[in-house]
């Protein structure tokens, strides 16, 4: 595809008409709502891990839109805001596109538990009950938040801000920070609803509503009065946290590897590759889920980009025809170029044929659709690609531009394709 028709076709590409658009909509999103529904949809039909979290994600825009968010701390400290529920491995099971006060949850439920419990109950409504983890951060946290995941029978823990517990009788950061590294401090409700308090560098606050200490372990940390390495104890939900916690960010580290770069403003563009690359992350952790199932080894695994690169050849190539001839200009005359290129480089290198050899993908040689054969001009036999096939051949498939046998007593060609 030339480069001018591309942009032509992202210029003007819709997911939906905008003259269907409601004079009275107060969906922020509606340009791109059917894509996300449908990515959200296919997420919630994957099976669920134990362990889960809920935190923000940032779109990086810097465009003109209104619900845009300003994080401060973050790698992209401006964009649209999504409020994810991941897994420890980093799928997605469920999201949801933050615009403001039209955000599509139930205003009786932020009445009730603030846009934070809000957002971790509606995410969470379709979870199998006395079965999953899940952890979130300070922004989120509640009483009336743990005593309904309680109710819900969702087990459930995080970072807390004191005065939405209604000041509970805990010591405070000046006494517990004399007290030294290490040192613990709970308080439970008659609801099972645990507070912990723990010092480490600085004072930390969390709670539990299915644990508190735990088991104590002992952990390492550097003291910089004494410059040498001390053994402090540190509770047991605190590693969990910080097991459990990073779901989100590992999605959006893989997300960040390979995004779709582009220079538009247009904030629609945006949110649509970044439901590709989301979708494609999320493809990626299953392949990688299925593998190990499968006994699959670690070094014949492919990475994230290798995945990302097969599956665009696929999404061209499965279920069509072979693609025609290159469109634009035609090459200059032999004589023009190689007077150039001998002006570049008076020795060209060499390359091997080995290095040259093109190998389908076992989605597009297994399509069945369009795969025809048809015979080289070469003067000699090219060798057959077929496994354990060390005939040679001049018929080569139009589509996999690959060399296969095809005679009465063998046919490479079918086995190929078919087996």
């Amino acid at each position: 595809m030339p480069r001018n028709r591309f942009y032509s076709i992202r210029q003007n590409i819709h997911i939906i008409n905008n003259m269907d658009i409601a004079r009275d909509n107060t969906d922020k999103f509606v340009k791109i709502r059917p894509l996300f529904d449908a990515l959200n949809n296919r997420c919630k039909q994957l099976p669920v891990e134990r362990n889960l979290s809920v935190d923000e994600q940032l779109v990086p825009f810097k465009g003109q839109l209104v619900v845009k968010q300003y994080m401060k701390g973050k790698p992209n400290p401006w964009g649209i805001k999504i409020f994810l529920l991941c897994g420890q491995s980093g799928i997605v099971y469920n999201m949801i596109l933050y615009q403001g006060v039209s955000t599509n949850i139930n205003k009786d439920l932020q009445k009730i538990f603030g846009l934070g419990g809000a957002v971790v109950l509606d995410l969470t409504k379709h979870l199998t009950p006395n079965r999953h983890f899940l952890f979130f951060d300070n922004f989120f946290s509640s009483y009336n938040l743990f005593y309904a995941l309680t109710a819900r029978q969702i087990y459930a823990a995080g970072t807390i801000r004191i005065n939405r517990f209604f000041n509970p009788p805990v010591l405070s950061d000046k006494i517990i920070m004399k007290m030294g590294r290490g040192t613990s401090y709970e308080v439970t409700s008659t609801l099972g609803v645990g507070l912990l308090k723990w010092c480490d560098n600085k004072a930390i606050t969390m709670a539990s509503n299915f644990i508190t200490s735990g088991k104590p372990e002992s952990v390492s940390r550097w003291d910089k009065k004494n410059k040498q390495y001390i053994n402090i104890e540190r509770p047991e939900i605190i590693k969990l946290y910080n097991k459990s916690m990073l779901g989100v960010d590992k999605h959006d580290q893989l997300v960040s590897y390979y995004r779709v770069y582009m220079k538009s403003r247009k904030w629609t563009l945006r949110m649509i590759t970044h439901a590709f690359d989301m979708a494609v992350a999320n493809s990626w952790l299953e392949y990688k889920q299925d593998a190990e199932n499968m006994g699959i080894p670690k070094k014949d695994q492919k990475d994230l980009l290798h995945f990302k690169t097969t599956l665009a050849e696929e999404l061209v190539m499965v279920g069509r025809f072979s693609p025609g001839k290159k469109r634009g200009r035609p090459t200059s005359s032999p004589s023009s170029s190689t007077r150039s290129a001998e002006c570049r480089s008076p020795t060209p290198a060499k390359t091997s044929s080995k290095a040259l050899e093109f190998r389908p993908t076992e989605g597009v040689s297994k399509d069945l659709f369009g795969h025809f054969p048809a015979y080289d001009d070469k003067k000699e036999a090219t060798r057959c690609k077929n496994k354990k096939c060390t005939g040679k051949t001049h018929v080569v498939c139009n589509k996999c531009k690959i060399h296969l046998c095809f005679t009465p007593k063998k046919n490479c060609f079918s086995d190929f394709h078919c087996n």
